[in-house]
């Protein structure tokens, strides 16, 4: 949905969307669209009469008649038009865009196991304490629900060209329950309370991993939660990096991961047929492997007029995957990503020149693997009181990610110069979604999952 030139929103996989309507008057007409829809405008107070549901007439395909006498355009040479105009339709250069991100994510536990493996100086009962708490952690861990995280960022991104590029972070929440959150750095320090729990409170202890020392005191006087809740919060060079990264990849730019775009020649294409998006003609082409190094399916929508990708959908093929590591055998260690996929929309910049990414969906997942022994040494003289076990780690990473711009305008040389980027992200830490915190811009409209999701209060661990 458009309501000037540059400014829009687009509804949550729900249909559901939130439009601030202070800064919109009661009588202008907003523009809506969708694929195959006739595109209608509204003003707020027919949508008023309507209960703000909008509903949309399916667009009556004219267009076929221009086909009666003749054959489709070949597919190949509608990819290679769109090939070729990648840089005129895709270029970056003086802009400023507002966005919007949303990035939940998931872990769902498979496999938790604590092996004792060797003791010293410690009681037989003290250690069937540990194998008890160890089983009913493993247990809490692998039987409950996904954990999950939720962070929300507004910023400011301005570019001069894809190598000069600057940011300002407007406001940035995260929600997160750090009680039931689950990592192997979470479950590697429960395992160590549950064995501290048990030993002589009156020393202290250094802990090991393989050959590496962590810690070199763990006592009784509370753990490092400071320090935790540091290493979760993503630097602000992180974030503009991978904000670069995910929109670089989208507009084309060297290293794409859309290789169904930028390297034609390894993958087959068959025209479906045409729609309309904005009441433009529009190719409707799939896309899957053509050779083994290809990894994608899915379709495109090309528009007639200029070749440009309007919209693009994709996944991995079967038996596909991307990134992958195998070192369970030497360092204990295996991970693959066997999830990857999501949804593009681009629209025109107001001086209609070129093409930018307005709103992506990105779902990735991998399967881990952790193999860590770990070891406890009294601190002491002596050292011989030492308990070691192994700790197997087992499950899936599931991150998505929503991207939507809120605004896309010129910038001048001046303004670009005028950005001063911030050293880090202050995070507003919250227990639950608080939409009041974004009264005032027109952002993603929250899933029931986000909207439901609360943070329980913690609980001290003695």
């Amino acid at each position: 949905m458009q309501y000037d030139d540059n400014n829009g929103v687009v509804t949550n996989m729900e249909g559901y969307f939130t439009l601030s309507l202070e800064k919109i008057a009661s009588n202008k007409p907003l523009t809506i669209s969708f694929m195959g829809y006739q595109t209608q405008q509204m003003t707020i107070k027919e949508m008023e009469l309507t209960k703000y549901i909008v509903k949309l007439k399916e667009a009556v395909n004219q267009l076929g008649t221009v086909y009666i006498n003749t054959k489709l355009p070949n597919v190949d040479s509608i990819m290679a038009r769109v090939h070729r105009n990648l840089k005129k339709n895709y270029k970056v250069s003086n802009s400023k865009q507002t966005l919007f991100s949303r990035e939940t994510t998931y872990f769902k536990a498979k496999k938790i196991d604590v092996d004792i493996t060797k003791s010293t100086g410690f009681k037989k009962s003290q250690l069937e304490a540990s194998n008890a708490e160890f089983a009913a952690m493993a247990n809490q861990i692998v039987n409950n629900p996904l954990t999950q995280s939720f962070t929300d960022v507004l910023v400011e991104l301005y570019r001069k060209d894809p190598a000069k590029n600057k940011m300002k972070v407007i406001q940035a929440t995260k929600l997160i329950d750090r009680q039931h959150n689950v990592s192997l750095e979470n479950i590697q320090s429960r395992v160590a309370k549950i064995v501290l729990k048990h030993l002589d409170t009156s020393k202290t202890y250094k802990l090991k991993s393989g050959w590496f020392k962590i810690e070199d005191s763990l006592s009784f006087k509370g753990d490092k939660k400071t320090k935790d809740e540091a290493k979760e919060d993503k630097s602000f060079s992180g974030l503009k990096s991978s904000t670069l990264s995910l929109l670089n990849s989208f507009l084309f730019q060297e290293h794409s991961e859309l290789d169904f775009v930028t390297d034609t020649d390894i993958y087959d294409y068959k025209l479906q047929g045409v729609t309309t998006i904005d009441d433009q003609l529009v190719y409707v082409i799939d896309f899957e492997p053509r050779r083994s190094k290809a990894k994608f399916k899915g379709q495109l929508f090309v528009n007639d007029a200029d070749y440009a990708i309007l919209k693009s959908s994709y996944s991995f093929d079967k038996g596909k995957h991307g990134d992958k590591l195998n070192l369970r055998l030497l360092l204990g260690v295996k991970y693959i990503e066997d999830v990857h996929d999501g949804t593009v929309i681009y629209k025109k910049t107001s001086d209609s020149e070129s093409y930018y990414p307005y709103y992506i969906n990105q779902k990735s997942g991998q399967y881990v693997y952790a193999h860590r022994p770990l070891k406890f040494i009294e601190n002491d003289d002596d050292s011989s009181n030492k308990i070691a076990f192994d700790l197997v780690a087992e499950g899936n990473v599931i991150e998505k990610l929503e991207l939507m711009s809120l605004g896309n305008l010129t910038v001048d040389d001046q303004s670009f110069m005028n950005v001063i980027e911030p050293k880090k992200i202050d995070y507003i830490k919250l227990k639950q979604y608080d939409p009041f915190l974004w009264k005032d811009y027109n952002i993603l409209e929250p899933l029931e999952e986000l909207k439901k999701f609360k943070v329980e209060d913690e609980i001290n661990e003695q």
